[in-house]
């Protein structure tokens, strides 16, 4: 009889990402416990500056960037592996996601350097907030347990929760935060009875079990209840729904984007999505194949609906936006609609199973959308931030570095070739019509350009309109350094995707096939 091993130090050795970033976070908060009594005490020569300066950010930095190279590190082992007795899968698609989670993270990390002193909110905590979140996101990425999976996405909620609110002095802050909250207890409620169903159908709460038995019902000791499946599913995707932010879900987003740090704002915008869309399309490729018609007709009809109600909705409200950061947030929702075409043809697919453009595009995604709130973090001055168009006008003669990249960001946003962002939104709508469902492709396309109009509107405020003097001084075109390098990593990742896109889509299709399918 093998001897229980409580602590398997292999398995342990899979997870060294998310364990680094959760040490990390206890450090930080460590570390800022003594600092703060440190601080409070006189300093020599009654000299003002904190001696924490930089030690608070630095050791995030350093732990999150440790994290992500052992991510990276993980992408170059092929082997597909469960572990801790099934509750977590490492296979290339969550080492992916994973990645995708800590590059988000590192750069939220990087630019609140200097962004969070300004603003008078860089304590332990808030270092400790993003990095218990990033971890928990990538627990979830790699979830192989229904229990696993509510788990790790309450925990990140949670964090996510707090750090909208942050700023608890502001007013908007703490109601974006109020009404993220409340939302997100309906939202928790959903999940949870959509997965209690998903297992009284399957008898499994294992993903990579479940998907065995819907691939041959007959070979389950008991049959599959289709009925209860599709239940649950469809409450599954509802509350899914809600943390991508698709419509008709989106209701806590304008108000959670708007309330919350710029930083903060970027943060979610990117990690949660990510994290989300992994659970999603791990149950997409869990109904390929027609085993079970009935299940994979409805959830396909319902993602069709939510695809093309997301896509109209996010770009029309965006439209007649005077703030940009809420103009940013209702583009969010709209590229939420973009990534979930790619599940619909996951979901339409009988054959090889696909999904991979989802993949490809959540990078892209993820650099041009953070990109663009740094540099509104960077334009802020004192308590405030640069989240109007007034604020960036005239933005291309006091520093065009900064004018230059928005400008890139908004270009790759709106889907306009050759860049990183066209070459996502085309694999996505290809992949559309491969499985048969042009009409839905055709409504990406019509809402592509729509968007072209507001995404402009920035680029013409900043080279093309004067700035008022009166209204907005030289300061506030000051850009902290924080935020400057993360605009400047982020510019050029962009331009090497929209030059050389086949790498990062081979990876993405390597990602996808190493997913346990039926």
């Amino acid at each position: 009889m093998d001897k229980f091993n409580p602590f398997p130090l292999d398995e342990v050795a899979r997870i060294l990402p998310v364990l680094t970033l959760f040490a990390t976070a206890v450090v930080v908060l460590v570390l800022d416990l003594f600092l703060r009594s440190w601080n409070a005490e006189p300093a020599p020569d009654d000299r003002p500056a904190p001696r924490s300066k930089w030690l608070l950010p630095g050791v995030s930095l350093l732990g999150t960037a440790l994290a992500t190279a052992l991510a990276v590190r993980e992408l170059s082992v092929a082997e597909t592996t469960t572990i801790f007795n099934g509750a977590l899968q490492i296979d290339l698609f969550s080492s992916w996601v994973t990645c995708l989670v800590l590059v988000g993270t590192l750069l939220t990390v990087g630019a609140a350097i200097g962004y969070a002193r300004r603003l008078d909110v860089e304590h332990g905590e808030l270092y400790a907030l993003f990095l218990f979140a990033a971890g928990s996101m990538a627990l979830l990425a790699q979830s192989n347990n229904l229990i696993m999976v509510f788990v790790s996405l309450e925990t990140f909620s949670m964090a996510v929760y707090v750090l909208t609110s942050y700023t608890r002095d502001s007013q908007r802050s703490v109601e974006g935060a109020l009404k993220y909250f409340v939302l997100g207890g309906v939202s928790s409620a959903f999940l949870l009875l959509g997965l209690t169903f998903i297992f009284g159908a399957t008898g499994e709460i294992r993903i990579d079990t479940m998907a065995a038995i819907i691939a041959d019902p007959a070979a389950a000791a008991v049959g599959v209840d289709t009925h209860l499946l599709i239940a649950g599913l469809g409450l599954s995707v509802v509350a899914l729904g809600f943390k991508v932010g698709a419509f008709p879900f989106h209701a806590w987003i304008p108000d959670a984007y708007e309330g919350a740090p710029v930083l903060v704002t970027g943060f979610m915008s990117v990690t949660v999505k990510s994290a989300a869309f992994a659970v999603l399309v791990r149950f997409a490729l869990m109904l390929t194949g027609d085993q079970i018609p009935e299940a994979a007709e409805y959830l396909t009809e319902a993602v069709w609906w939510l695809a093309a109600g997301t896509m109209v909705f996010g770009n029309l409200v965006a439209l007649v936006q005077s703030s940009v950061k809420r103009m940013l947030a209702y583009s969010a929702i709209s590229h939420t609609g973009y990534l979930l075409i790619g599940v619909v043809a996951a979901l339409r697919s009988t054959g090889e199973a696909t999904g991979a453009p989802i993949l490809f595009y959540l990078l892209p995604y993820t650099l041009m959308t953070f990109g663009a709130f740094a540099i509104l973090a960077g334009l802020g001055r004192e308590s405030r931030e640069g989240e109007t168009f007034e604020s960036l006008r005239g933005l291309s003669r006091r520093r065009p570095f900064l004018a230059f990249a928005m400008m890139l960001f908004m270009v790759s946003l709106a889907g306009i070739p050759p860049t990183a962002g066209f070459w996502g939104k085309f694999y996505l709508f290809r992949e559309a019509v491969a499985a048969g469902d042009w009409p839905l492709a055709l409504v990406g396309i019509a809402t592509t350009v729509m968007s072209v109009y507001y995404y402009l509107r920035v680029v013409i405020a900043m080279y093309m309109e004067p700035a008022d003097e009166a209204r907005q001084p030289a300061s506030a075109f000051e850009c902290t350094l924080g935020p400057a390098i993360v605009v400047a990593i982020a510019a050029a990742a962009i331009v090497a995707i929209g030059i050389f896109p086949d790498e990062l889509l081979e990876l993405s299709e390597k990602s996808i096939e190493s997913v346990a399918r039926p």
